[in-house]
C-alpha cells in the first residue's frame, strides 16, 4: 500500500506535470470505484487541476474551490502516466484524459478492487478525511500529542502507529521501521511507555518518514509509479535476514494479510514473539 513517502512523491511528480491541464474527459471502469454520486464525474471535464494535495493516504486533485477529485490506493493502486491512444488495460480502474492528448490513469493489478474515486465539493465530504488525525510531519504532531494518544490508549504500539484517525499517513511498511528505529516492540502497549521512549518513538516517527521520502524519491527518478518493494527498507520484509544493527535474524508476526517484522535482540529483549494470529486485532 502506497503510504505518506510514496504518496508524497506522487504529489510532486504529479504537481510538476498535470498542474494547469485541461480534463476532456473522465471514464471509470470498475463497479464501485466511484464512492460518489453528486457531483458527478462530468463536473470535472472542461475545467484544470489548480493544485494537488495529500491528506493522510488521499490524494486531492482541486479543480476549483469546490470541486475535487479525491484518491485513494488502497493497497495495490498505482498512478500511470501515458499517451491517450495507449490501449487501457484491464488493469485500469479509472482514465483522466487531458485535452492535450496524455491521460493519468489508476491501475491496480488485483482481483479484488479497492481503490477509492471521490468527487466531492469539500475534501471533509471523505469521511476518512473528515475524521484523520495528524499529519505527523506537521507542526501539529507535538510530543505532547502523541503522550496524549500514546498513553493515554491501553493499545499495541503497532496499533497505534497505524490508526489513522490518530496520525495519517503510516502503514504498516513505516510502522514496522518506525519501531525498529526507535528500538520498540509492535506488541507493546502505549501506556507502559517511558517519557524518554515517547520522545524516541517521536523523533524516530518523522525522521524514518523524512528518509523514506528521500529514498522513494531517488528511486522514483520523476516517475508517478513508484517503488513497491521498498529495496531501501532496513526490516520490513527482511524476514531471516540479519538485523542491520545487530545481526539477529528479522523475525515476522503474521494475521490474515498482516505481517509484522521485528529484530527480537532490538526490540523485544532477545525474545522472539509467539506468532498468536491474533494479537493484532485487540
Amino acid at each position: 500500500m502506497p503510504e505518506l513517502p510514496e504518496l508524497d512523491v506522487m504529489q510532486e511528480v504529479l504537481t510538476d506535470r498535470i498542474i494547469g491541464r485541461t480534463i476532456a474527459a473522465v471514464n471509470t471502469f470498475h463497479p464501485g470505484i466511484l464512492k460518489t454520486v453528486e457531483p458527478g464525474l462530468d463536473s470535472l471535464v472542461g475545467k484544470s487541476i489548480t493544485a494537488i494535495s495529500r491528506r493522510g493516504k488521499h490524494l486531492i486533485f482541486t479543480v476549483s474551490d469546490d470541486l475535487h477529485l479525491v484518491v485513494h490506493l488502497m493497497l495495490a493502486g498505482r498512478l500511470v502516466s501515458c499517451q491517450s491512444n495507449t490501449k487501457a488495460t484491464k488493469a485500469t480502474g479509472c482514465l483522466i484524459t487531458f485535452e492535450d492528448g496524455e491521460d493519468l490513469r489508476i491501475i491496480e493489478n488485483t482481483t479484488i478492487r479497492r481503490v477509492r474515486v471521490h468527487v466531492v465539493r469539500s475534501p471533509s465530504d471523505v469521511e476518512a478525511i473528515a475524521n484523520a488525525g495528524v499529519e505527523p510531519l506537521s507542526s501539529d504532531f507535538t510530543i505532547d500529542y502523541l503522550s496524549q494518544h500514546v498513553l493515554g490508549r491501553k493499545r499495541q504500539l503497532k496499533k497505534l502507529l497505524t490508526d489513522q484517525t490518530i496520525i495519517v499517513g503510516i502503514g504498516t511498511a513505516y510502522a514496522d521501521e518506525i519501531l525498529f528505529d526507535a528500538k520498540l516492540s509492535p506488541i507493546r502497549y502505549g501506556t507502559t511507555l517511558y517519557e524518554e521512549e515517547v520522545h524516541r518513538l517521536h523523533e524516530s516517527i518523522q525522521s524514518v518518514l523524512r528518509w523514506a521520502t528521500d529514498e522513494i524519491r531517488a528511486e522514483a527518478g520523476g516517475a508517478t509509479l513508484t517503488p513497491h518493494e521498498r529495496p531501501f527498507a532496513r526490516i520490513y520484509k527482511k524476514t531471516e535476514q540479519p538485523c542491520p544493527d545487530c545481526g539477529t535474524k528479522i523475525a515476522e508476526i503474521r494475521y490474515a494479510q498482516t505481517q509484522t517484522y521485528y529484530c527480537p535482540n532490538c526490540q523485544s529483549q532477545g525474545k522472539s514473539i509467539r506468532d498468536r494470529r491474533a494479537w493484532l486485532t485487540r
